[in-house]
């Protein structure tokens, strides 16, 4: 008679290799491993844990897309505006900020909602109302993160109509503290700042914005606004001297190749349907600007010719087309590498997974 196998023995994995490990794991599967054992629920909600899986796994994968209040396989809620559409501001670190206002006059009983939330872990907030008086010109909103102290933080920019020199308002929330505070801004030269409904004005600390301003010689130029979050103070970046940055050319504030960069969309007669991508090759200094790209807008297989760059890397350009598809343009083989059935009315920007919480324990 056969003796049957030994059972073995327990095998105890080193608490850091089962940190390694598990920071390597998709948030849906640490979701789940949360119910397996107190140990794994109590590190997977570790604050230390979720800065260590956002740089292992979150920076490594290509994260997902999200478009008005839905991301691919990730229903938010549909029932979370009053309004029907719906303004994506930014993405960091697998939060996203919406709001469902934005560029308009806010009358005395108009409610400015705006949301905060972590599509990977379905978790999501709305912040406390802040302030506005009546018929105010509610310009754009900003969001970013604070390294230092820990803390995500969105800026709401105004004019106050009813004072006589239309001054702005700026109005910042912090995540930390649950609370709107006002601050001061001063930058007279400064005349408009675009909403950007398209791009992520989110990097290197900051939010960035279109804007107009006023030359020493009172010629209105472009130029680059930005908001440090953790200093709390405006900045401005300077587009280069070059003829690309002049005329009613389309600017899009990007991120390429890890660089603060610019997306320029040529329009009009006598103009080819193109686009060039501008680098910073060294944030905010002005003379370190560098073209990367010059690419000729291609025509999908049905002839649909492109709006918009969406999004831009290393590997691929993703346009959107007359049909509101998405396209994957290689610009080595200048070849398109696919493009999605579905047609999106909505903007989308692209977020990471994470586990990053919303809950006040995230800042003990």
């Amino acid at each position: 008679m056969m003796r049957g196998k030994e059972p073995m023995g327990n095998c105890q994995v080193p608490d850091e290799i089962e940190r390694e490990i598990l920071s390597r794991l998709p948030v849906k599967s640490l979701i789940r491993f949360k119910n397996v054992k107190k140990s794994w629920r109590n590190l997977i909600e570790d604050s230390t844990f979720i800065a260590m899986h956002l740089n292992c796994y979150g920076r490594n994968s290509d994260g997902f897309f999200v478009y008005g209040c839905y991301s691919y396989g990730i229903e938010l809620s549909k029932s979370l505006f009053d309004q029907p559409r719906k303004f994506i501001i930014g993405s960091i670190n697998g939060l996203v900020c919406l709001s469902n206002k934005i560029g308009c006059f806010l009358k005395k009983d108009d409610r400015l909602r705006i949301h905060i939330c972590n599509p990977s872990t379905r978790e999501i907030m709305e912040l406390p109302q802040c302030h506005h008086n009546y018929n105010d010109l509610f310009v754009a909103i900003g969001f970013g993160f604070c390294h230092k102290s820990n803390d995500y933080k969105v800026v709401k920019i105004s004019y106050r109509r009813d004072s006589p020199s239309s001054e702005v308002q700026v109005q910042v929330y912090s995540l930390n503290m649950n609370s709107w505070k006002t601050i001061k801004m001063e930058n007279p030269s400064l005349l408009a700042l675009s909403p950007l409904y398209r791009g992520n004005g989110c990097f290197n600390g900051a939010f960035h914005w279109q804007g107009l301003k006023m030359s020493p010689s009172k010629k209105v130029i472009k130029t680059i606004v930005c908001f440090q979050f953790e200093d709390e103070m405006f900045g401005e970046i300077n587009f280069p001297n070059d003829p690309d940055f002049e005329g009613d050319a389309e600017f899009l504030i990007t991120e390429y190749g890890n660089f603060f960069s610019c997306l320029i969309h040529e329009r009009g007669q006598n103009i080819v349907n193109g686009y060039k991508v501008w680098a910073m090759k060294e944030y905010g200094v002005w003379d370190s600007w560098v073209k990367q790209l010059n690419i000729e807008a291609p025509t999908s297989q049905d002839h649909q010719t492109f709006r918009s760059i969406m999004e831009c890397n290393y590997k691929e350009i993703l346009f959107q087309d007359s049909h509101h598809r998405f396209v994957w343009y290689d610009p080595k083989t200048k070849q398109i590498e696919g493009q999605s059935e579905s047609l999106l009315q909505w903007h989308f920007i692209r977020c990471r997974e994470s586990l990053v919480s919303l809950s006040p324990k995230r800042c003990h």
